[in-house]
């Protein structure tokens, strides 16, 4: 036993986990194609770092305590287990593997904190960290708000940073999106609430008027402009924003100092990201806030606080009704998207309802699955789902009914572990003052952090009903975290405020001195090299600093974090390296951290590259794009989008051997993703193509006189056309809305109904320009829109719904006047100016079509 190194590992730990979770809460990068992929590496990095080290400690001291963790530990582990048990019988195992490896940091975490804060002292650091993440960036959503209210783009304002005003209206802090800021700061209502209850036990009262209060000057705030038109008083808005929005925060700082000021700042940005979900999810954190003091803290059982507790929460719930109902009827398509994807979620997880699908299967498997609601909803078609918008639908499809039931198996174990700790702290101890007489209750401050961190939890949940919070790292690694506090506070009882020095002797004999002089050795030279591996790719990554001021900002910040990050790794690898008395250790800390490192920082550099691809291929520079993306798929081969735009880019370079070049790209990404976006419809398009030019070739051929080349030609472009319907069929099964699919399939057709004519093959040439004309109905008409199985939301699209688009319209009409049906394409045209009148092609159309006819009048 190596119980020194085991104590400093722990130690050091407890610092480590919160200076994590205070990076990646406020972190953002944007020289990444992803702007959260710099909180992705950080937890996949950073999390390796402290598996590494925990493995340490528990290879230093594995017996110390542990079968009192088995229990609480044990849902973990059952998660765990069953998410890598999905990924290993996933069919598409590429598409899953990030997936798989949340998983594995987020219950490390959770196991980490459950043993590791073992003390009030470290549980009031991890706490403070967290305080410090939502003050940074819940000032910087008010800034952004003020940004949106005061300086609206295009202007100048007072957001430095270029992607100020992303979502119009809506802020999104640090986060890159609402929902997700929204998420992080559902989490944070009720801890910062409990702190402050910590402070002012003895006004309760007050702090319910005050959670009032914010709510309605945060309402206020966000609809100033509406609320003083009401009034007539429209052009004092500004003055009573200023006003309002001064008076609340000095009245918190006053009333509540820090504590209050920052539940006030929480919940205005909750109210301005303008986020349903994030609504609902701090009424249920505030609500469960509420309900546990209820039921749990005597000193507020008095009938005037319980009917003040009970009138608030009905409050709280009655605006939030209210709030989430008028904003749904407002903008209903949020919850047309999330039904219609709820509904292809559950069809999905009855594939294989017992072991699930596989983790991280759903995006891939979600397109053969896909309502065509979600196409009108989103306006496009080249954009994924990646995620079911219901943590407890995904779980269900990606684990089955098992994984489904250890995943509320865990929810139900660590809310039973805190409300019967909470009882427990809650308890009180009479105390007779020696002086006065008087009997004091004396409180257990856990029973605040409990408090905080178990309505925390319950409020993440019930957020994650309607969204998939817990699928991105920004703020899926809260929720276990805060199961290992839970536990943490339940399995360390009695809980001691500080550090308790054990003076129990290590019990091995270290290993040689030459041994150890050699693993430290080693591990300064392989770390060493990660070390200068990633501050000369960094610095490729950042570039010069930028001539914008908040360009300098971001790359000073970006500086600064990175060079602090390291410090800190090479501070803890030094003081645990120098300490471990068996060279196992030095192995140990290799093994677990080195590839996986070396690994996640190709992950990040890859999204760099890619980025920069994106960047050469607007600019039409193919050579310099493709680079970037062999770049890409060199440092992370299950990259499915790079596969795809080098597809793409060799689709529009077209030069010799482009051809099969695409179709491999396009082939790499079926191996990962078999119904990636449109890979099937660009398919379909590079054999088009491909016709185009055998068709061309021939025809040249044939006017040299070259007959029998000519003939070649001309049959190598009937196969590349037959092959091309071959992959617009497959992406039609999957995107029954894309009207150029159609409108390509058919002109092929119209193309193989000539090659038939031209053999003498009437049957074919029929069959050919029948089909032609029904793919413009079924495009125009809606025919898949409007089949009853789509028909999830009850729209009745039988009666209204239909594509009607002028350019089809005149396709349409092309088509039936090739056939002779002329009243048919009269009525085509007549339909395709009645979309778009002032179409002078289909004008003339018209007119041949009237000549035809034998109408001269009408034509003329």
């Amino acid at each position: 036993m190596d119980r020194l190194t085991a104590r400093l590992s722990s130690r050091l730990l407890a610092y480590a986990l919160p200076f994590l979770y205070l990076l990646t809460s406020i972190a953002f990068y944007l020289h990444t194609y992803d702007s959260a992929q710099v909180k992705i590496t950080l937890v996949q990095m950073g999390g390796m770092v402290l598996i590494g080290f925990w493995y340490v400690r528990l290879l230093c001291d594995f017996r110390h305590e542990w079968d009192r963790y088995a229990v609480v530990a044990a849902p973990l582990l059952a998660c765990l287990a069953s998410g890598i048990l999905a990924f290993t019988h996933s069919a598409y195992q590429g598409g899953g593997l990030e997936e798989s490896f949340r998983r594995v940091f987020y219950v490390h975490f959770a196991l980490i904190a459950l043993r590791e804060f073992s003390t009030v002292e470290r549980l009031r650091r991890l706490i403070f960290y967290l305080l410090i993440a939502v003050a940074v960036s819940s000032l910087y959503g008010l800034i952004q708000y003020l940004d949106i209210f005061f300086f609206p783009a295009p202007q100048a304002g007072l957001d430095p940073f270029v992607w100020r005003q992303a979502f119009g209206t809506k802020i999104f802090s640090t986060f890159g999106n609402p929902n997700f800021f929204g998420n992080f700061l559902v989490i944070l209502t009720p801890i910062t609430l409990a702190l402050m209850l910590k402070r002012n036990t003895d006004r309760f009262g007050s702090i319910i008027l005050f959670m009032i209060a914010s709510g309605a000057a945060s309402i206020f705030l966000w609809h100033t402009n509406d609320f003083m038109s009401m009034v007539k008083m429209e052009s004092w808005s500004t003055t009573a924003f200023i006003l309002v929005l001064c008076a609340t925060s000095m009245f918190a700082v006053i009333r509540f100092s820090f504590l209050g000021l920052l539940f006030f700042l929480i919940t205005f940005c909750v109210v301005v990201t303008e986020s349903k979900g994030s609504w609902i999810g701090f009424t249920a954190s505030v609500l469960s806030f509420l309900m546990l003091v209820f039921f749990y803290f005597s000193q507020f059982q008095s009938e005037v606080l319980r009917k003040r507790i009970l009138r608030s929460a009905l409050l709280f719930l009655l605006v939030a009704v209210v709030g989430v109902g008028l904003a749904s009827r407002r903008r209903a398509t949020s919850v047309r998207f999330r039904i219609a994807t709820w509904v292809s979620t559950f069809e999905m997880a009855r594939w294989h309802p017992i072991w699930g699908n596989g983790i991280g299967s759903f995006r891939i498997l979600y397109p053969a699955v896909r309502r065509v609601q979600i196409f009108h909803i989103e306006g496009k078609h080249n954009t994924e789902t990646d995620h079911a918008e219901n943590e407890y639908w995904e779980v269900l499809q990606d684990e089955g009914i098992i994984g489904f039931g250890l995943f509320l198996w865990m929810i139900a174990t660590f809310s039973l572990l805190g409300m019967r700790a909470l009882r427990r702290f809650t308890e009180g101890l009479s105390i007779r003052d020696p002086v006065s007489g008087k009997v004091k209750l004396s409180q257990d401050q856990r029973s605040f952090y409990m408090l905080g961190t178990l309505a925390a939890f319950w409020g993440m949940l019930m957020h994650n009903l309607m969204d998939v919070s817990l699928r991105f790292v920004s703020s899926g690694i809260f929720l276990w975290l805060l199961a290992g506090l839970i536990g943490a506070m339940a399995v360390h009882d009695p809980m001691p405020t500080e550090e308790i020095e054990e003076a129990e002797p290590d019990t091995a004999a270290p290993h040689p001195a030459v041994l150890l002089y050699a693993g430290r050795a080693m591990a300064v030279v392989v770390f060493g090299y990660l070390t200068w591996l990633v501050l000369t790719q960094f610095h490729d990554a950042q570039g010069p600093s930028g001539s914008g001021g908040g360009e300098k900002l971001l790359w000073f910040l970006a500086w600064v974090s990175v060079l602090a990050t390291l410090a800190g790794f090479w501070y803890m690898l030094v003081r645990v390296g120098l300490s471990l008395r068996h060279v196992y250790g030095h192995l140990l800390l290799i093994a677990v951290m080195a590839w996986p490192i070396k690994h996640f920082w190709g992950y990040f550099m890859a999204d760099v590259h890619h980025n920069r691809g994106i960047f050469f291929s607007k600019q039409g520079k193919w050579v310099e794009a493709l680079d970037n993306y062999s770049k890409v798929v060199s440092l992370n081969r299950n990259y499915i989008m790079a596969y795809y735009f080098m597809g793409n880019v060799y689709t529009d370079r077209w030069g010799a051997g482009d051809v099969d070049k695409a179709m491999n790209e396009y082939r790499r990404v079926w191996a990962i993703a078999p119904n990636y976006v449109q890979t099937h419809h660009q398919a379909g398009l590079v054999y088009l193509k491909k016709g185009q030019g055998e068709r061309q070739l021939a025809d040249t051929l044939r006017g040299q006189g070259r007959m029998a080349e000519a003939a070649i030609a001309l049959k190598q472009a009937e196969d590349s056309w037959n092959q091309s319907l071959f992959y617009f069929k497959k992406y039609h099964a999957i995107d029954p809305v894309f009207e150029p699919n159609y409108a390509r399939a058919a002109w092929v057709h119209m193309q193989l109904a000539e090659f038939a004519h031209m053999k003498g093959d009437s049957a074919g040439e029929l069959l050919h320009q029948s089909t032609a004309e029904e793919m413009y109905k079924e495009s125009l008409y809606a025919w898949k829109c409007r089949a009853p199985e789509n028909d999830v939301l009850k729209e009745r699209w039988d009666a209204t719904h239909r594509h009607f688009n002028g350019e089809m319209f005149e396709n349409l009409g092309n088509v039936r006047f090739v056939r002779g049906n002329f009243l048919g394409s009269l009525r085509a045209y007549r339909m395709s100016l009645w979309v778009a009148p002032d179409n002078v092609r289909v004008l003339k159309n018209l007119a041949s079509v009237q000549v035809r006819a034998g109408r001269q009048n009408e034509a003329q």
